[in-house]
């Protein structure tokens, strides 16, 4: 323990409308590291404010965006701030709704120590499951796991990394945003590890079941079912998707393949059982064509408009 308190360990939570969740995983991942930012991502529920002033009363920093700009601006304000103020060693980077387990940070700043000592190039160490559900592996090269396409909440990176290939990608504003991160580090040459015991509670996203005519379809005797997304996170999967796509093909075929056909997957469930699945395809459909455009940010208002007009 005394030779972990002798590096600085840092980390930021993006956050938006959040509710007293935030409260409890703050708390926990207070207690594992040396500071923690907590980035408002111009909130607009009443109660955000409250639990905003409770975390500052707990002495816990909280930066607020003027505008909505999406969990990749969060991030890296958070970043920068930290950069600039307590210069840490490793950041840990965290949704709102994410609870990592006691031991998580010493247990990611191990893999890293053994994977450097075995002259490993480590962009940064990922969760090794969330919710009890194990982060899908590419596989292992000498006893060090790799990460396939890991979920940005609970990323253990050194600053080396951050000043060798850059933050976070603000254009994607959500969705991919963490899949553009490691698809750039394992450009650059990088590992992407998955953390022995690095476990994270997570709030699962809204998981419907695969019905026909009210009757549940199986698989194998399982329930078939797919994680619903509204228009507007379907507009920016689509969009990032086949950025990320156009970017990074050549560099890394075998990953984008592989990655190409288990988004397939879920989409094709999506599409054929979702509710509102008219909307789901014109979103889509914009997601494309806005990538092929080469346009980025935040969903235009006028497509926004059309689909709350619904």
């Amino acid at each position: 323990m005394t030779e972990r308190r002798q590096r600085r360990i840092a980390a930021v939570i993006a956050a938006f409308n959040p509710d007293g969740e935030l409260l409890t995983n703050a708390a926990a991942i207070r207690a594992q590291v040396d500071e923690l930012i907590v980035v408002d991502d111009c909130s607009s529920v009443p109660d955000a404010a409250g639990i905003f002033s409770q975390l500052q009363q707990q002495g816990i920093k909280v930066l607020a965006l003027p505008r909505n700009s999406g969990i990749a601006a969060a991030l890296n304000r958070g970043v920068e701030e930290l950069e600039s103020t307590t210069t840490p060693e490793f950041i840990l980077t965290f949704d709102q709704d994410s609870l990592p387990v006691a031991g998580y940070v010493d247990n990611a700043l191990a893999c890293y120590d053994r994977a450097t000592a075995a002259s490993r190039k480590v962009a940064f160490v990922c969760a090794e499951s969330f919710s009890g559900h194990r982060v899908p592996a590419l596989g292992a090269a000498d006893g060090f796991p790799e990460a396939f396409d890991p979920m940005q909440s609970g990323f253990f990176i050194p600053v080396t990394t951050l000043a060798a290939i850059g933050r976070f990608e603000t254009g994607f504003f959500i969705d991919c945003v963490d899949s553009e991160f490691t698809a750039r580090a394992r450009a650059a040459g990088y590992s992407v590890l998955i953390g022995a015991g690095c476990e994270v509670g997570h709030r699962l996203g809204a998981r419907l079941p695969a019905t026909v005519f009210g009757r549940p379809l199986r698989f194998k005797g399982d329930v078939m079912s797919f994680n619903y997304y509204s228009p507007f996170r379907m507009y920016y999967i689509v969009r990032n998707g086949t950025t990320l796509v156009r970017r990074y093909w050549r560099r890394n075929p075998a990953w984008i393949l592989r990655r190409l056909v288990e988004e397939t997957k879920a989409q094709v469930l999506r599409f054929a059982f979702s509710p509102g699945r008219r909307d789901l395809m014109i979103a889509a459909w914009h997601g494309l064509l806005d990538s092929g455009r080469g346009r980025d940010g935040q969903i235009s208002n006028e497509l926004v408009n059309r689909f709350r007009a619904r």
